[in-house]
């Protein structure tokens, strides 16, 4: 056992001489052997080793597990860092299931100790058995090659596990062989855990009846799927780069036809990156998802949208796809905007609070160059508008005559025209007087109230 722990840590860099590394030690058969083992190699490798055991409260046998690791560790002459939770506590306060808080806890614990200790490694005693349970577990949940690779020998540059590579029977003669005693976990044998019956029921009926080398054929497996999906990962994060996408990004607007460029499989690597950094924890997405949002990039209905958990938001700009959170502040918003509507008589200064911006109606003596007329700030001749002056959001049939043309047209087909997403439409007041739409705040001005040689009032609107 100890030849293929030294392989391990030799062909995947898991350690390197000199190094503080903390022992996650329950108590059981695998961590012991783990702690055995990295003792055994201590004076190669020159490593300090922290044991370090967490108490989640969960047996009654917890404070006598703690003194037998206490206990170990002080027989090998190693420091030992311990804590006591009460996860039943913490999983009621946090909504999840008992295992997902374990494991949460455990790895602040792990990282804590680590911390205190300037420790850049944390040894964990996983093992081939292990590994074989947990690719089906995420085979049987319908995973890809990022849940069919399994477990990694070295995760983040800190977490490594040396047992990856040995089973549980060289793991149990190991300990018999230098008589090391271990505690036995008794929810191990509790079959209401997904992963104790594909241990006790599946796994066994999978050797018996179909691959006796079950373990070692899994094991090449997940090398297979790791190899393969480190490079789609590497893909993935080139394209991104390419497409000046940032980690810190709360949206992201990808350009449909770049998108399209690209092979099926790299897409949906693309759009579950992009789903999974706006998820908690990188968590609640699924395949079903993925599929949902890439489907907007090959509609023909420009302002469809998609929402997905975790409030993600997934919708069609016309020619590109923006992913966002659904914001409740946003849509409350949107909402507001909705019965925005304000009286106006120049001169004066309008607040508008749904938006948080002003509009500013002042008269300008002399002449004026037309071609200042600016995004938001513009001239227009004051005796051309029919009073009272009206702030609002669209609404069905508002109209305009788009300046240097002749017809009207509906301030609909301007926002279609001018490629301006629904969720923004709302979001743009438009000035209107007792005959039509005179404009459209930031993108468009009615020529009937154009500056020209005859006027004689002229009045400056600015939106800020």
């Amino acid at each position: 056992m100890i030849r293929k722990v030294k392989e391990a840590i030799e062909e995947n860099h898991l350690l390197d001489p000199g190094e503080k590394v903390v022992v996650a030690v329950s108590g059981g058969s695998d961590s012991v052997a783990l702690l055995k083992a990295l003792e055994m190699l201590s004076y190669e490798y020159r490593l300090t080793l922290i044991v370090a055991h967490l108490n989640h409260g969960l047996r009654e046998d917890a404070p006598s597990e703690e003194r037998f690791v206490r206990k170990m560790a002080a027989d090998m002459g190693f420091t030992f860092e311990s804590k006591s939770l009460d996860i039943a506590s913490l999983r009621r306060e946090s909504g999840k299931g008992i295992e997902d808080t374990s494991r949460e806890v455990r790895y602040n614990f792990l990282n804590d100790v680590a911390k205190k200790h300037g420790a850049r490694k944390i040894a964990l005693g996983h093992h081939m058995n292990d590994q074989t349970e947990t690719v089906l577990m995420n085979f049987l949940r319908g995973s890809g090659s990022t849940g069919l690779k399994g477990m990694l020998p070295v995760r983040d540059s800190t977490y490594i596990r040396p047992l990856l590579g040995v089973t549980r029977d060289e793991i149990i003669y190991f300990l018999e062989r230098h008589g090391l005693p271990f505690i036995t976990d008794a929810s191990n044998a509790n079959q209401s855990y997904l992963r104790n019956r594909i241990r006790h029921t599946l796994i066994p009926d999978l050797k018996a009846g179909y691959n006796p080398k079950l373990d070692e054929s899994i094991k090449s497996m997940a090398e297979i799927m790791r190899v393969e999906n480190d490079y789609m990962g590497m893909v993935t994060a080139k394209v991104l780069t390419s497409w000046g996408v940032t980690p810190a990004d709360s949206e992201f607007v990808i350009c449909i036809s770049d998108f399209l460029e690209y092979h099926e499989g790299i897409q949906r690597r693309i759009m579950k990156h992009l789903l999974e950094r706006l998820s908690p924890h990188g968590k609640g997405i699924g395949f079903t998802h993925i599929k949902a949002a890439l489907g907007l990039f090959r509609s023909d209905r420009p302002g469809i949208c998609v929402n997905l958990p975790c409030n993600i938001e997934v919708r069609r700009e016309y020619d590109t796809v923006v992913i966002s959170r659904r914001e409740i502040e946003e849509e409350i918003l949107r909402n507001r905007c909705n019965d925005l509507y304000y009286e106006v008589t120049p001169p004066g200064i309008l607040k508008i609070v749904e938006l948080g911006k002003r509009m500013i109606f002042e008269f300008v003596q002399g002449q004026v160059d037309v071609k200042t007329n600016a995004r938001n700030a513009v001239f227009m001749d004051y005796d051309r508008i029919s009073p009272p002056l009206v702030i609002r959001t669209v609404r069905p049939g508002d109209r305009m005559q788009p300046l240097g043309m002749k017809g009207m047209k509906k301030i609909k087909s301007v926002f279609i025209d001018g490629k301006i997403p629904l969720r923004r439409r709302k979001k743009i007041p438009l000035v209107l007087d007792q005959e039509a739409v005179i404009w459209i705040a930031g993108l468009l001005l009615n020529e009937r109230v154009k500056i020209t040689e005859k006027t004689r009032q002229i009045l400056k609107v600015e939106f800020v």
